[in-house]
Parts: C-alpha cells; structure tokens; sequence
C-alpha cells in the first residue's frame, strides 16, 4: 500500500487545494510551528481548504531544541487538535545536544503528542536518524524518513522522496512522500479503544458498545470494539447506505466488496469499519465524548 501525499508551509505561497486534490494527493502535513513562538501563518487557512477538498491533514513542528526542557516547550507550543498524525520534525543539532540527551529531549516531546491524545510521528533525514539519535529508543514511534533517492533503503512508514515534485495547484517544487499506512484506519480504531463511558455493552457484555451516525442520522444498531478494532453492523450500514448486503462462506459481502474483516456475533455480522467505509465512501470520525463513530459521505 502507496498512498500519495505532500508536505507544505508558507513557503509554497498559495495552494489551490481543489488543483491538488485532484492530481490524487490524498494526505498532506502542514508546517504548524517552529521553536517556542513562530506560527506558520498558512497553516490555519491551508488546513481548512485541505480538509476541504477531501485531503488528510497532519500537522509538522520544526524542532529548535537541545534538551529535554526545551523539548517540553515547544511540544506545547505545537499542540493542535489535528485527527491525522502531529509530527516532530528534527533535522539539525545545532546546539551540539550529545546523542543521548538529543533523544531524551526527541521521546519527551513525541511523550507530549501522546499524552495529548494524538498519533505521534518523527521525522527526521535518514542520514540524521541513523547517526544523531539513538533509534532503539525511537522504535514506539511511527517514523517519516527523508532521503531524495530512488530508493530508500530502510523500512520507514511514510518516505519523503523528493523535495522537486510538481503538483497540480502549487506552483514550483513541493516534497512528495509515500505514506504505507492507513493512519486513518489505524488513528480511528486506537481512538475506539479507549475506556468506554456508560454506553451498555453488546451480546454477551464482553464487548464494548459504541453509537454510529451515517450522515447525520443516529442508528438503532450499535458498533462493537473487538481487539482493539471497531466493528460496524454490515447490514444497518449496508441499509443506510442503500448498498446490497450478503453473506457468502462466513463472509459479508457489501455491494461487490468482500469484507474479509467479518466477525459473526450472535445473528449479526460485524466487519472494521475502516474496511466497510471504503465501499460506500465514508470518511470517518471518532467523538469520544459521545462514543460515535460518525460516517459522512464525502471525498476520500
């Protein structure tokens, strides 16, 4: 799995984010912040237009630091309330931080992410990575390696490629990257997870409930999470949707989509529901004030 993205900050001017949609970026990281005070003033304008048009947006902080208490400041200064990947950009050393205390100041701010309720990702060159920080310790973390090269050379979740890429939309270059996980999916059903909060639970009680609205409309039937994943009903979505609903050798099948993720609890079947969006297009989100997992149609 290849998903196309870019990453963008005022210094590629305006973006026409409708342009760029469709020459098929699906996920961009914006530049939100940089040390302890700058603010990049497109981020907030960028970010909506993106969001907009249908693309993913993740957020990216430049990072200034050299020890853990600056580390702490400018994860404060970065935090956003952002459902895609926030992003500790770290590419120089020029405070000559020792390797140790560069990445005990790197793990307290991608702590910070976390503790915040946010997906945590570093970013860093490959050369940098593997020479300035002690990669072990960064292992619980999603990494975004950096190496303009036709090959990569290591494993890495997203690979930016090239910083001379042309997109519809932008004028001059922009860093293309290849992003090989679904963070939607993956962000979405660690979203779901969490504690639930007086919902009920579902069957035999050893699965914890959640709500589902489709398009604004709340479903009599529930959600389940079930090893960490949530599980939508085939069938009231499938209902919703106007999507035929079968079930073929213990699998559902939705429109003509086998849903290999199926569970059959009871009478119902259940399959994940970043797998069961896909065929009729939802885009997803998780409120865990409410435990809803709400279904839009709209671009993906």
């Amino acid at each position: 799995m290849s998903i196309k993205g870019i990453d963008v900050s005022h210094w590629n001017g305006v973006v026409d984010w409708k342009k760029v949609a469709a020459d098929g970026v699906k996920f961009v990281f914006l530049k939100a912040s940089e040390g302890t005070s700058f603010v990049d003033k497109t981020f907030k304008t960028n970010a909506s237009n993106a969001l907009a048009n249908g693309i993913r947006v993740g957020a990216y902080h430049y990072a200034k630091f050299g020890n853990v208490t600056e580390a702490k400041a400018e994860a404060q200064h970065f935090l956003h309330k952002i459902t895609y990947p926030l992003v500790l950009d770290l590419e120089e050393n020029k405070k000559k931080a020792s390797k140790a205390v560069l990445t005990d100041a790197a793990v307290v701010f991608l702590d910070a992410i976390e503790k915040a309720g946010y997906f945590a990702v570093i970013y860093a060159g490959k050369s940098f990575l593997e020479t300035q920080l002690d990669e072990k310790r960064l292992n619980p973390y999603d990494k975004w390696i950096a190496r303009y090269n036709s090959f990569l050379g290591r494993s890495a979740d997203i690979w930016q490629h090239t910083d001379k890429g042309k997109v519809s939309g932008i004028s001059g270059n922009v860093d293309m990257n290849w992003s090989y996980r679904d963070f939607v999916t993956l962000i979405f059903s660690k979203n779901v997870s969490k504690p639930s909060t007086a919902v009920g639970t579902v069957t035999d009680g050893k699965e914890s409930a959640c709500r589902i609205v489709v398009n604004g409309a709340k479903l009599d039937a529930p959600g389940i999470i079930r090893d960490n994943l949530s599980h939508l009903p085939v069938r009231a979505i499938g209902n919703a949707a106007g999507v035929a609903v079968g079930f073929c050798n213990g699998k559902a099948t939705l429109g003509k989509g086998v849903l290999e993720t199926t569970i059959i609890i009871g009478e119902t079947g259940y399959a994940q529901s970043g797998q069961i969006a896909e065929v009729p297009g939802y885009n997803l989100e998780w409120k865990q004030a409410t435990r809803e997992v709400v279904c839009t149609k709209g671009k993906r």
